[in-house]
């Protein structure tokens, strides 16, 4: 380790300085690309960050947040790492491996069985760097243009001519949506939905068709999505049966809509209801597109291509999406946490959007 360094577990002391880091990462907009708000302001369960620390300078981070897990073992510990960073003129030195490093160590000293990060392309070669980190899967970019949809002021030409090829594209795919859709069983759909005790109530249905994920009860919705953030709850004679969340963001002068999670109590109906009634609002709001990231071969993944997403090459798409876990080391249910079928992904996991 170099010696001008020290690595250390965040302090509220060094607040200012971690967010003058994010600030020379990013400029001004840090904000817009990194959220504290998960690891330092509102976390749901236990978060923080390792640090390296020159002087009193934060020069490189990575922060975390831990979240129940379930599994068909139990409920687990998983810890997410979210938006490692170092300074630019800190770089190259080994502060990556570092702080990563430290945060692993932590992370497994608390009980986590598996730590997941979805790195950007230069992360994802540091991460596969790193002893005990693998690439667990890489969810696909899933697509519907959905029309011109609205300008965004100072856009420019390229936008303009990305709104024509929109909308020409989107009357193939609503026709064709269209087509499907009668053979749809429609259920009652409520938006928007604030998560209450039925949150739980759904949860409790979905576990036994989820497999390994996330818990999505009440007390994660609730926290996860915020007033920026738009849900959905559909019903069948049965109940509660399923919701889907969404919202939208401004990217290359367009307005998209990114569809963050859709999990059912294991009901086709209710997923594809669910999603003719997201998409629908994206194209009341005047969005271009709708996006999601799901993996590959799952349920939502089959039920957005039957709502008329295609998937969009890797090599073309906004932002890859891989996942990259470790678990560990000895957990007698390694085998099975990197099976990727057993897995329920989506965007709901990160802080991406």
């Amino acid at each position: 380790m170099n010696s001008c360094y020290e690595v250390r577990s965040f302090v509220p002391e060094y607040r200012d300085s971690l967010e003058d880091l994010y600030r020379a990462i990013y400029g001004e907009v840090w904000r817009e690309k990194t959220s504290l708000d998960w690891t330092l302001d509102h976390p749901l369960a236990e978060a923080g960050a390792a640090i390296a620390v020159k002087g009193d300078v934060v020069v490189s981070a990575q922060p975390y947040c831990d979240f129940p897990l379930h599994t068909p073992w139990g409920t687990a510990r998983t810890t997410l790492f979210l938006d490692v960073a170092t300074r630019p003129d800190h770089q190259r030195r080994g502060l990556f491996r570092q702080v990563v490093s430290a945060a692993t160590a932590a992370a497994f000293a608390r009980g986590t069985s598996i730590i997941m990060t979805t790195p950007n392309r230069i992360s994802f070669q540091g991460f596969q760097t790193l002893p005990g980190w693998v690439q667990l899967c890489s969810l696909d970019c899933m697509f519907l243009p959905l029309g011109a949809g609205d300008r965004i002021d100072n856009s420019g030409l390229f936008s303009l001519g990305l709104r024509g090829a929109l909308s020409m594209a989107s009357l193939v795919c609503k026709s064709t949506a269209q087509q499907r859709s009668t053979r749809q069983i429609r259920c009652n759909i409520e938006t928007p939905w604030s998560p209450s005790s039925e949150a739980d109530e759904l949860w409790d249905r979905a576990v036994a068709h989820v497999g390994i994920s996330v818990v999505r009860d009440r007390a994660f919705l609730r926290w996860r999505f915020g007033s920026n953030y738009h849900l959905f709850v559909t019903r069948n004679e049965r109940g509660i049966s399923g919701y889907a969340a969404a919202r939208i963001i401004s990217r290359a002068g367009l307005k998209i809509g990114m569809i963050l999670d859709c999990v059912t109590s294991n009901d086709q109906a209710s997923s594809l209801s669910l999603l003719s009634s997201v998409i629908a609002w994206l194209r009341e709001q005047r969005a271009s597109a709708a996006i999601g990231y799901f993996l590959r071969g799952s349920a939502p993944w089959h039920h957005v291509r039957t709502a008329g997403f295609v998937r969009i090459p890797s090599f073309c798409t906004p932002r890859d999406y891989p996942v990259c876990v470790n678990v560990r080391p000895g957990d007698s249910h390694s085998d099975d946490l990197l099976n990727t079928s057993h897995w329920h992904l989506s965007l709901a996991d990160s802080d991406l959007a």
